[in-house]
C-alpha cells in the first residue's frame, strides 16, 4: 500500500509537473471520467473493454510500484538487451489480450477479444506486438525520448492497430466518427502502457548506450517514433491473404 501511494505520487508529479504535461493529465482525467460513465451507464461491451482498460492501467501503475526491485532483477538476467526487451514487452502484450479474454468470459460476451479462443487470440494478435515491440527497440536506440513521450507513441501504435485498423476491418470507422477515435487515445495509452512501459523503463540504461543520433528538432525524432506503424504491412498482408479465400 505505501508502494502504490508512492507511485501514484510520482504519477501525479510526472502528469502535472509542466504546462504538456498538466495538458495530458486533464486530458487522460476526462477520457477516464468518460469510460466510468461508460462502465456504469453504457452496453455490456463497452464496459468490458472499458474495465479491461482500467486493468491494463493498473498492471502498469503496479509495475511502477515494484520497478526497482524488478529492474535489479533484469540487470542480472543474462540474456542480451534487444532479447530481453522483446520478451518483456511480448510478456506485456499476452498480459493484455488475456486480461481482455478473462473480463470478456466473465461477463460471458464474445466481440472484444480478438477470438473467444484464448489461443487463437494470441495466433492472431502476437505477430502485430512482437513487430511492434522488435521495432520500438530499435526507435529507442536511434533517438531518446521520454516516458510521456513512449506513452503518447503507445497510444498511436493502437490507434493504428484497434482504433483504425480493426475499426476499418468492422466498418466502425468514417469521416465523421475518426475525431472521436483520436480523442480517446488515453485509453489506448491505457491499453498499451503495459506493453511499453516496464520494458522502456527497465533497458532504458542499455538502450541510451545505444543511441545513434541526437534529434535534429522534434518533429523528426516523433516521426521517427512512428516506425513501429510498419508492422501492421505485414500484419495486414497476412490478414488479407487468410480471409480473401
Amino acid at each position: 500500500m505505501v508502494a502504490l501511494k508512492a507511485s501514484l505520487a510520482v504519477l501525479r508529479s510526472f502528469l502535472f509537473g509542466s504546462r504538456r504535461r498538466s495538458l495530458f493529465g486533464v486530458w487522460l482525467i476526462f477520457v477516464i471520467l468518460l469510460l466510468l460513465v461508460q462502465i456504469i451507464a453504457g452496453s455490456v461491451n463497452n464496459r468490458v473493454t472499458n474495465i479491461s482498460t482500467f486493468l491494463c492501467a493498473f498492471s502498469t501503475l503496479l509495475f511502477w510500484s515494484f520497478r526497482t526491485p524488478l529492474t535489479s532483477l533484469v540487470s542480472r538476467w543474462g540474456a542480451s538487451p534487444r532479447t530481453k526487451f522483446i520478451l518483456i514487452g511480448s510478456a506485456g502484450a499476452i498480459w493484455v489480450e488475456t486480461l481482455f479474454w478473462s473480463v470478456e468470459r466473465v461477463f460471458g460476451i464474445t466481440g472484444v477479444a480478438a477470438n473467444p479462443n484464448l489461443a487463437i487470440d494470441l495466433l492472431a494478435t502476437m505477430p502485430w506486438y512482437v513487430l511492434m515491440i522488435a521495432l520500438l527497440w530499435r526507435v529507442q536506440t536511434t533517438y531518446r525520448y521520454t516516458l510521456l513521450e513512449l506513452l503518447l507513441l503507445g497510444g498511436i501504435y493502437e490507434l493504428g492497430a484497434d482504433g483504425i485498423f480493426g475499426a476499418v476491418l468492422h466498418g466502425m470507422v468514417s469521416l465523421e466518427t475518426f475525431p472521436l477515435v483520436v480523442l480517446i487515445i488515453p485509453q489506448f495509452i491505457m491499453v498499451y502502457s503495459f506493453m511499453i512501459l516496464p520494458s522502456s523503463y527497465m533497458l532504458r540504461p542499455e538502450m541510451e548506450k545505444r543511441v545513434r543520433k541526437e534529434p535534429k528538432g522534434n518533429v523528426r525524432r516523433l516521426i521517427f517514433g512512428l516506425l513501429p506503424l510498419l508492422g501492421l504491412i505485414p500484419y495486414i498482408v497476412l490478414f488479407v491473404l487468410i480471409f480473401s479465400h
